[in-house]
């Protein structure tokens, strides 16, 4: 038997304890050893989804331990330490032809039409085996730090596009686990300066202890100003947007230089909220991109980031619970006090 933590409506976590399930002979059994909470775990919890069937072990930020194998899997064996991609891609449509079999027009992903890592176990598919991504980590990295690969490598999907240049003076909107991993890869990348613009007390320390220069408190404080002040009059190179509000969207268009470029990573509660004010794109030039998901090859940089500690990554994991306590998870995780909630269902 094992335990596990399903959703069983909207707003209900039931903590169960079920059969180990089985695996055929192209399918794997991973020993789950952590599994962030993301944001999209939040929405599914509070909203539901219409991919989302109930009873559903949810949870798609994984990283574990391969304890079982068919017959005709020969790329991994037993023992092998590995995080995981978020998406099952068909591996012959448009988009997986592609690289970008993230937007597989199958749609399928772990968590949503199968059972994710809220448990001790489960079962990871031949085609996700076959066309997905199953990346081994260095014996030196922690399960809690190897399940914000597929989180980062969202991150760094953000960050091709718009390019970060040596000195550049770059806006985080938002600096929760997402902004706070942009804050520190563009830190790393070779941002000059970076400005958080952040709310919330708490994580506006936690910014500047990740490595924010400047940080906003939008609400009290003239966020258009201080950014031209501290550009030279000229605005910021990049903006980025990690949090769901069409106002910031449209301010990020506002603070940048013209030539500048945007990233809206965070999509809205409701898509009528503001009209955008695309003269701003037109008039100073700008790029603007967003980003949903990322590729597998960026999945496997992810993992590389963090395996070689190319920037510290232990800060971003701030709370770590038992399966027990998922539900406490997921309430600490709504509060926003902290950055990333991990679970851990075998501590």
């Amino acid at each position: 038997m094992m335990q596990a933590v399903a959703l069983t409506g909207k707003e209900k976590l039931e903590y169960q304890e079920k059969e180990i399930p089985d695996i055929d002979d192209h399918e794997i059994l991973l020993k789950v050893h952590a599994t962030g909470v993301c944001g999209s775990d939040l929405r599914i919890f509070q909203n539901g989804d219409s991919r989302v069937s109930f009873p559903r072990i949810i949870g798609h930020e994984i990283a574990g331990e391969i304890i079982q194998k068919g017959k005709y899997v020969s790329s991994f064996q037993l023992g092998d330490r590995v995080t995981l991609w978020a998406h099952l891609p068909c591996g012959e449509c448009y988009y997986c032809q592609k690289n970008d079999s993230h937007f597989c027009v199958k749609g399928e992903s772990i968590g949503y039409q199968i059972d994710g890592g809220f448990a001790q176990y489960m079962v990871l598919p031949r085609n996700f085996i076959e066309y997905g991504s199953i990346q081994r980590i260095a014996d030196t990295t922690s399960y809690e730090l190897a399940s914000l690969s597929e989180p980062f490598a969202c991150v760094l999907s953000g960050l091709t596009e718009v390019k970060i240049n040596a000195g550049d003076a770059v806006v985080v909107y938002g600096a929760g686990a997402i902004g706070c991993m942009y804050i520190a890869a563009a830190k790393k990348m070779g941002a000059g300066k970076v400005i958080a613009v952040q709310r919330s007390k708490a994580r506006q320390e936690l910014a500047k202890q990740i490595g924010a220069d400047m940080v906003i408190h939008p609400t009290k404080e003239n966020t258009s100003q201080i950014i031209l002040d501290a550009s030279g009059g000229l605005g910021a190179d990049v903006a980025i947007v990690t949090a769901p509000s069409a106002y910031v969207q449209n301010e990020a268009l506002e603070i940048v230089r013209k030539k500048g470029r945007v990233l809206y990573f965070s999509g809205n509660k409701k898509v009528t909220e503001t009209p955008i004010n695309t003269n701003h794109f037109i008039y100073k030039q700008l790029t603007v991109v967003g980003t949903h998901g990322a590729p597998r090859d960026l999945h496997v940089k992810a993992v590389k980031w963090i395996d070689e500690e190319l920037i510290d990554f232990t800060p971003f994991v701030t709370d770590v619970f038992s399966l027990q306590d998922t539900k406490k998870a997921f309430q600490t995780a709504l509060d926003k006090n902290g950055l990333k909630c991990v679970v851990t269902p075998w501590k």
